[in-house]
C-alpha cells in the first residue's frame, strides 16, 4: 500500500528531488533554474493592477481551504495556496542565457493538483521504486498537499511535465543536476511537448549533453549519460532504434487518445478523428538522441503537418457534467477557419467560417448506459467506414444556446506525449563534474519543419504554405 508522503521533502515540489529508500547511485537531484523564471502569479497580476479576482463557482477556492504542507501558505481570495487561481495557467520561462533576454520555450502546467515550478524528479517511487522526471504536485486522488506525485500514481493523474517550444529551430534547454555517486540508474521522461512555435512543424529532436562554458555540448557515446530502454539497455547512434519495435510507453510521441485511437486497458472510449489508428510521430532512438521520422498519415492527411497552438482546428464540445474545467467531449468540428473567442461570445455559426460536422455515428445524446437518462454520445466511426455526417444551421443554432455545448480550440492538436528513458552513470566524469560528487547534463529540445518531406493539408497548395510570418504567442494554452 502507498504510504503517505506527508512528512517527504518538499523538495519535489520545487524541481528537487524525492528520494525514498535510494540506493547509492548517480541519481537527478535537482532541476537546474538559473536560466528560468517564474511569470508573476494571478494573486501577483490582481494586487499589480487592481483587477480583482472574478468569482467563478467552478475556478474558486474557499478562503482557508487549502493549506500548503511545506510552506504554511493558505488559500485566500479565491487563489490557490500558491497565488495562482485554480485552473490557471502557470508558466516558467526557459530562457536561453544567463541575460535572460531571449527565450525559446517554457514550463507550463495548469493550477490544479499540478503545480509550480511544472517539473519534479522522483528517485526511488514510494510503491515501485522507480526513477522518473514528471510534473510537480500532488496526486489528485489524494487529500491535497498530502501526497508528492510520484512515477506510479494513477493512469491520468498529469504525471506529464509540460515543455512548450516557441522558436522553430531554437533549442529549448532541461538542465539537471547530478550527485555522482558512481553507480548507474535509469529515469523514465514522463514529458508533454508543445507546437507554440506559429508555424507548422514535421518534426523535432532531442539531444543529450551539457552546457559547458555557455554553450550546449552533445554527449559521446560512451559518456555515461545516455537514452535507453526500460531495462537500461543503450540505445546506438550508428543503428537507432525504432520505437515501432519497442512496447507503447517505452518509446514514443503519441497526440492525445480522444482524437486518435482505439479503445484499450486505459482508455474505454475512441477517438473522435479516427477510432482505429493512434496518431504518432515516428522516433529513432540512439544514444545521445531521438529523431522523429514523421507524422502518421492518419493526422496528416486530415491536417498536414504538426499544427501551432495558435492555428487549431475548432470543435463543438459536449460538457457532460456541467463543469467547464474537466475534460468535454468532441461532438462535432468546424471545416474552415474557427475564432474561440467569437464562438463563445455567440458569434454566428459558432465562430465556424465554414461548415460543421461530425464523425461520430451521429450528432444526437442518447441513453447508452440505460438509465433512463438521454445524456451519452455516439461513438466515433471513423474515415473507414464513412465520410464525416454534416450538421445543419439549426443543430447548431440550438447548440449555441445550449450551455452545455461549447465550441473551442482543439488544444491537443498541439500537444504530443513523450515516452522515453534515460540510463544516468558516470557523472564524476562528465565535463561539468566538479570533483566533489556534482555534475549536470541537459536534454534539448529543437522542433523542424523540412518542406522537402512536408505534406500539405487538403486545401493548402505546396508545403510552404504551411510557414506563415509572425510573431509566437507567449501566452499558455
Amino acid at each position: 500500500m502507498k504510504r503517505s508522503r506527508k512528512l517527504m521533502a518538499a523538495a519535489a515540489a520545487l524541481g528537487l528531488v524525492s528520494t525514498v529508500g535510494v540506493a547509492q547511485a548517480d541519481v537527478v537531484s535537482q532541476w537546474d533554474m538559473s536560466l528560468t523564471s517564474p511569470v508573476p502569479t494571478t494573486q501577483e497580476v490582481a494586487a499589480a493592477t487592481g483587477v480583482p479576482f472574478v468569482f467563478d463557482i467552478f475556478n474558486y477556492v474557499e478562503p482557508g481551504s487549502l493549506t500548503d504542507p511545506n510552506t504554511g501558505a493558505v488559500a485566500t481570495g479565491g487563489f490557490m495556496p500558491s497565488g495562482w487561481s485554480l485552473f490557471a495557467g502557470g508558466k516558467t520561462s526557459i530562457f536561453t542565457d544567463s541575460t535572460k533576454t531571449t527565450q525559446n520555450g517554457a514550463m507550463t502546467w495548469k493550477e490544479r493538483d499540478t503545480q509550480g515550478p511544472g517539473l519534479s524528479i522522483v528517485t526511488g517511487d514510494d510503491v515501485t521504486g522507480a526513477n522518473c522526471i514528471m510534473s510537480a504536485g500532488w496526486m489528485p486522488e489524494s487529500p491535497w498537499g498530502t501526497d508528492i506525485k510520484q512515477c506510479s500514481d494513477p493512469f491520468q493523474s498529469s504525471k506529464r511535465f509540460k515543455v512548450v517550444s516557441y522558436a522553430l529551430d531554437g533549442p529549448v534547454d532541461l538542465t539537471f543536476k547530478v550527485s555522482a555517486n558512481g553507480s548507474t540508474d535509469v529515469y523514465r521522461l514522463l514529458q508533454k511537448y508543445g507546437n507554440q512555435t506559429g508555424q507548422r512543424v514535421t518534426g523535432y529532436t532531442q539531444e543529450i549533453g551539457f552546457i559547458v562554458n555557455g554553450q550546449f555540448q552533445k554527449a559521446s557515446p560512451g559518456t555515461g549519460i545516455a537514452f535507453c530502454a526500460k531495462n537500461g539497455n543503450i540505445y546506438n547512434d550508428a543503428a537507432p532504434t525504432p520505437s515501432t519495435i519497442m512496447n507503447q510507453g517505452e518509446l514514443d510521441s503519441l497526440m492525445a487518445h480522444g482524437l486518435f485511437g482505439a479503445a484499450d486497458k486505459h482508455h474505454l472510449g475512441t477517438g473522435y478523428f479516427n477510432p482505429y489508428v493512434r496518431a504518432t510521430f515516428g522516433v529513432l532512438a540512439g544514444e545521445t538522441s531521438l529523431t522523429t521520422t514523421g507524422l502518421a498519415a492518419v493526422h496528416r492527411d486530415l491536417f498536414g503537418e504538426w499544427l501551432p497552438s495558435n492555428q487549431l482546428k475548432g470543435a463543438f464540445y459536449y460538457d457532460d457534467d456541467g463543469n467547464p474545467y474537466t475534460d468535454n467531449l468532441i461532438v462535432a468540428n468546424c471545416v474552415g477557419d474557427f475564432d474561440e473567442a467569437a464562438g463563445q461570445a455567440g458569434a454566428a455559426n459558432g465562430g465556424c467560417t465554414g461548415t460543421w460536422q461530425t464523425y461520430r455515428a451521429d450528432y444526437q445524446l442518447h441513453d447508452i448506459d440505460g438509465d433512463g437518462i438521454a445524456n451519452e454520445l455516439s461513438p466515433p466511426v471513423g474515415t473507414d467506414v464513412r465520410l464525416p455526417i454534416p450538421v445543419d444551421a439549426a443543430t447548431i443554432a440550438s447548440w449555441m444556446a445550449n450551455p452545455q455545448m461549447i465550441p473551442g480550440d482543439i488544444d491537443d492538436l498541439a500537444n504530443v506525449n513523450i515516452n522515453a528513458f534515460i540510463s544516468v552513470a558516470n557523472a564524476q566524469n562528465w565535463p561539468t563534474a566538479d570533483g566533489s560528487g556534482n555534475a549536470s547534463f541537459t536534454i534539448r529540445a529543437t522542433p523542424t519543419f523540412d518542406a522537402t518531406v512536408a505534406q500539405a493539408e487538403p486545401g493548402l497548395t505546396t508545403p510552404e504554405a504551411f510557414v506563415v510570418s509572425i510573431t509566437a504567442p507567449n501566452t499558455v494554452l
